[in-house]
């Protein structure tokens, strides 16, 4: 259940993978055999003849119960904070979401094994196909359960591919926001599609990108790339106009809780401890190597 408080906090803020914390943690390919098992018909035939306890451990359900308790217990204490921060302190917290992604945009763009013409590329034109959906005509989120639903099968993506943020993925899709607020009031209503999404998600999505990075690894890891970097228009600190007319504008002062010198000292912060956490994570999968060898 630790562990899985790590990873609910780390699933909360945009630019930190719940999948990195597992590898940090130690439980990653666990974890993805136990979703791969989770997910599959096995235990529901077990189910169907009667074997609860069966069931119960062909699911992998004595591992991921507690993990899943953990995140949901950090998640629904965590929203309420950020929930919070948005109101109070939204400058130094969208900042610090900055730094969040820039830094895993650096992992995704390591794990490019070769950059040639096909992976520079395809995140070019990913990049240009984000920025023209973002600086088109602005309107608001969806509010429709579909809208909830999506973005919960495509969030859930985080926990299989260590460096791929969830909570990015929600402030891409524009329910961050609603998502968070939905947590904290325990708005069912919202959270329900959400879920629903994020079960399908586990089922369909998460595997489809799994085979992608096996036979497309640098294709795929560019193109993710790519809609990082042109998403951070998505969390610049500095906006005019409301909600959904706004504009990027640069900061009009240095100093206070509006000023560019403490969004930069927090961005800087959030993203070095970024790559501490990964360089943490590596650390540990190279002596776990080095054990499994020796």
């Amino acid at each position: 259940m630790l562990r899985g408080l790590a990873m609910g906090t780390a699933d909360v803020m945009p630019g930190v993978s719940g999948g990195t914390m597992a590898l940090v943690l130690g439980i990653y390919e666990r974890l993805v055999a136990a979703l791969r098992a989770a997910t599959s018909l096995t235990p529901w035939r077990l189910l169907a003849r009667g074997r609860v306890r069966g069931a119960w451990r062909a699911a992998h359900a004595p591992f991921l119960a507690p993990l899943v308790a953990g995140i949901a217990v950090a998640v629904l204490i965590l929203s309420r904070v950020i929930e919070r921060a948005l109101e109070l302190y939204a400058v130094p917290l969208y900042a610090v979401f900055v730094g969040l992604i820039l830094a895993a945009a650096v992992l995704v763009g390591r794990r490019v094994v070769r950059w040639h013409a096909a992976p520079i590329t395809v995140m070019v034109v990913a990049a240009g196909a984000v920025t023209l959906l973002l600086s088109g005509a602005p309107q608001a989120p969806s509010d429709s359960p579909w809208a909830v639903f999506f973005a919960g099968a495509i969030g859930i993506t985080a926990l299989v591919l260590p460096g791929i943020s969830g909570a990015f993925i929600l402030v891409l899709l524009g329910q961050y926001g609603r998502v968070i607020s939905a947590i904290a009031s325990l708005d069912v209503v919202t959270l329900v599609p959400f879920a629903l999404g994020a079960l399908v998600g586990l089922a369909t999505v998460a595997r489809l990108l799994h085979v992608l990075l096996r036979r497309a690894l640098d294709v795929t890891m560019a193109a993710l790339l790519g809609v990082m970097l042109a998403s951070l228009q998505r969390v610049w600190p500095w906006t005019a106009g409301d909600a959904y007319t706004s504009r990027l504008v640069a900061p009009s002062s240095a100093w206070g809780l509006e000023g560019w010198v403490l969004a930069l000292i927090v961005a800087l912060l959030a993203f070095f401890a970024v790559l501490a956490m990964d360089r943490a994570s590596g650390a540990r999968l190279v002596t776990r190597d080095v054990s499994s060898t020796s």
